[in-house]
């Protein structure tokens, strides 16, 4: 499994707590710039469940894209995200307030092959926080962060399975889901128990702010 970005024992400490972040859908629109890549390609996504496998079908025969067509375009998307991918709205004015109550980490499921391009877009909007791109384990990567992080700790993710994997692997964290996408949330499997939602940055700042004071 490849990982790239500084180790854990290099990420910078100021607090004792730490506020850990999914990239795609939490910090960054993911699904929107992915609709507009489809259309140009010739096809939608259709939110019918929770998954694009099986809904992203062909204007023209309304037949499925085959999972090996949505990796080549999900390549495609990652490839242009500096051009394609913007910042969720109220991100940045909320992470400015958050950094003075605990250290901030980017923590992204992307490609590592496609670092520095994130890297370069996420710096674009001031969002110049350490950033880990891995295809390991979350939960794995959050439960060494606990070793050196004593205080709270917080992960936002939009992925249900990433947050129960956060649970069993550091019990002991709080949990937040957050999904800026209207359409996919009203098929939203069931949380882990104990995680708290927000549906905005404007609702997921207090939120955060009070698990990490308590």
């Amino acid at each position: 499994m490849t990982t790239i970005g500084p180790s854990i024992d290099a990420l910078p400490k100021r607090h004792d707590a730490l506020l850990v972040l999914d990239v795609d859908e939490v910090v960054l629109h993911f699904i929107a710039p992915f609709c507009e890549l489809l259309a140009e390609h010739g096809a939608q996504l259709h939110f019918e469940s929770f998954r694009l496998t099986g809904n992203v079908r062909s204007l023209s025969t309304g037949a499925a894209v085959s999972g090996h067509e949505l990796d080549r375009i999900t390549d495609l998307l990652y490839t242009e995200q500096v051009e394609r991918q913007r910042p969720v709205a109220g991100v940045a004015e909320a992470l400015s307030e958050l950094r003075e109550s605990a250290d901030i980490v980017f923590l992204t499921a992307m490609t590592p092959h496609y670092y520095a391009q994130r890297r370069t877009l996420l710096d674009q909007h001031g969002l110049t926080d350490p950033m880990i791109a891995t295809e390991r384990s979350k939960g794995g990567l959050l439960a060494e962060m606990r070793q050196r992080w004593k205080g709270p700790i917080v992960f936002v993710d939009d992925l249900p399975p990433n947050l129960e994997g956060a649970r069993r692997s550091a019990p002991d964290i709080h949990l937040v889901h957050l999904m800026p996408n209207r359409e996919f949330r009203a098929h939203l499997p069931l949380m882990p128990k104990g995680t708290v939602r927000a549906d905005n940055w404007s609702e997921a700042a207090g939120l955060i702010q009070r698990l990490l004071a308590g």
